[in-house]
């Protein structure tokens, strides 16, 4: 036949079924690769992405934010139950003590942090009296920074003062608590 006319293999032929393996076998080593390299390059960028991604929120690029929390709707009542009457009692005060300090922290992380933080950040250069007027406006700021702090030494002497009375009817009643490692 002539030069340009070979015929083309045919699905019985041999040579050519081990051409068309030999060649299936290369693509897959490359697909293999392929995959494995895809995946280490998304592992990186989750890497530097979770490194990245924190609890900051500029109103700029995202007006809207959405705060995803779950309600739970039962009381604090509700969900201490014991069989013991004076365990109930105790666990509430606890609780709700704790329930206190936890406003307590979020009212200080979000209310009084940044002012106390940036007071007096920004223009350097303030005309005579423009540091007056600065301390004047922030004077309501310490006021309530005033009465949150004075809250706050309530809250911890009541917590003590709880402690205190637990460790005393403890040793009165003889009742032992064990001792969890965690």
């Amino acid at each position: 036949g002539r030069p340009g006319s070979a015929r083309p293999p045919l699905p019985g032929d041999r040579k050519d079924d081990g051409h068309l393996q030999i060649h299936a076998e290369v693509q897959l080593k490359n697909y293999g690769k392929f995959l494995e390299e895809y995946t280490s390059q998304l592992r990186r960028i989750e890497d530097a992405l979770d490194d990245s991604i924190g609890d900051v929120w500029d109103f700029n690029l995202d007006p809207i934010a959405l705060k995803l929390l779950p309600y739970e709707q039962s009381s604090l009542l509700e969900l201490i139950k014991t069989e013991n009457k004076v365990l109930n009692k105790v666990i509430t005060v606890y609780a709700a003590l704790c329930c206190e300090i936890k406003k307590l922290k979020y009212e200080a992380e979000t209310k009084f942090y940044n002012g106390l933080l940036f007071y007096g950040e920004g223009d350097s250069s303030m005309v005579e009296g423009d540091c007056q007027i600065q301390m004047g406006r922030f004077i309501s700021f310490l006021q309530e920074l005033s009465c949150f702090v004075t809250r706050c030494y309530e809250v911890v002497m009541n917590v003590v003062h709880q402690l205190a009375a637990l460790y005393i009817i403890t040793g009165i009643a003889g009742m032992h608590f064990s001792t969890w490692l965690y």
